[in-house]
């Protein structure tokens, strides 16, 4: 698996959104996020190299994984403690699977972290060699779903970030490649806006495209590619501020009561600057007006200009 190929794989992601069934098929993701993982799932995964999942919610993304390399299994992580209040979930996925006749899919219903820490268990002597991650976004899971990961990628393992317009995810994903240059940053796209925040056109374009953003790495063992990473703020102000948050009398009501969060002992020490203040009343991603690169500059070397936006 060459530069070039990688290339041609995301090239194809971008020019073809995926087509499939939608009265039985439909999630949170874009379709050209489909078909990205579908093109790398048919170059990557084998009988020795699986594809794994973390947050398969009603099983879009991992169902349409299965049928695109139907001869192997892939896995998926989930234990449904979100985005599922009636608990119907898991039942959704079922009767997916059994409507489309996929028989390949291997479902860990456990909490992330508890499935990292024991996946030899389940996938045995074979290597992850594409991971997605789409389970929970805070900073911290986002890192650990990252180094969990670790002893049981694949040489030159691809992982695809999805929810990567949240400014928390692009900080986490940038820490650990700083920490980790064996991995590199190969591809970034963003959304201006949580497609939740969207509407019309913007929203139609989220779902036809990229959702709510994504970074791709890849773990580099023949040093393909430069070190390339998500735009993230200088000022870790923000971060910083989690440790005021965690030791006032009521932590857990800052998520319940965010809306009059000021209210609460102990907020007053925190330090609210404007750039740091969202417009919408929740799912905030900071992504609009970012400056980045869409790829990674090594493939500049494949075409004589960067590929336009």
């Amino acid at each position: 698996m060459d530069r070039k190929e990688i290339f041609e794989w995301l090239r194809y992601a971008e020019d073809h959104p995926a087509e499939y069934d939608k009265k039985k098929l439909s999630g949170l993701s874009g379709e050209r996020i489909i078909m990205l993982l579908r093109t790398f799932a048919r170059g990557v995964v084998n009988n020795d190299n699986v594809y794994l999942e973390v947050g398969v919610y009603q099983g879009f993304t991992l169902l349409s994984v299965a049928q695109s390399v139907p001869e192997y299994e892939v896995f998926g992580i989930d234990n449904f403690a979100y985005f599922d209040r009636q608990g119907k979930n898991l039942q959704i996925i079922r009767e997916r699977q059994a409507d489309l006749n996929i028989k390949n899919v291997r479902l860990l219903n456990e909490d992330y972290e508890d499935a990292l820490g024991n996946l030899r268990k389940h996938i045995g002597e074979r290597k992850v060699s594409l991971y997605f991650i789409d389970g929970p976004h805070d900073y911290r899971s986002q890192l650990m779903c990252l180094l969990l990961i670790k002893p049981f990628l694949s040489d030159n393992a691809v992982i695809i970030v999805d929810d990567s317009n949240y400014r928390h995810v692009r900080q986490a994903n940038r820490d650990f490649l700083y920490t980790h240059p064996e991995f590199k940053m190969i591809f970034q796209i963003y959304t201006d806006a949580h497609p939740s925040n969207l509407e019309g056109e913007e929203r139609k374009k989220a779902e036809n495209g990229w959702w709510n953003g994504i970074n791709i790495m890849i773990r580099d063992s023949s040093n393909q590619f430069d070190p390339f990473y998500p735009p993230t703020l200088r000022d870790r102000t923000l971060f910083e501020n989690e440790h005021n948050i965690h030791t006032i009398r009521y932590p857990e009501a800052v998520r319940k009561y965010a809306g009059i969060a000021s209210t609460f002992a102990g907020l007053a020490r925190l330090k609210f600057k404007k750039e740091l203040t969202g417009k919408y009343n929740s799912l905030n991603t900071f992504s609009d007006n970012l400056n980045y690169e869409r790829y990674n500059p090594s493939f500049n070397s494949i075409l004589r200009t960067p590929p336009g936006r």
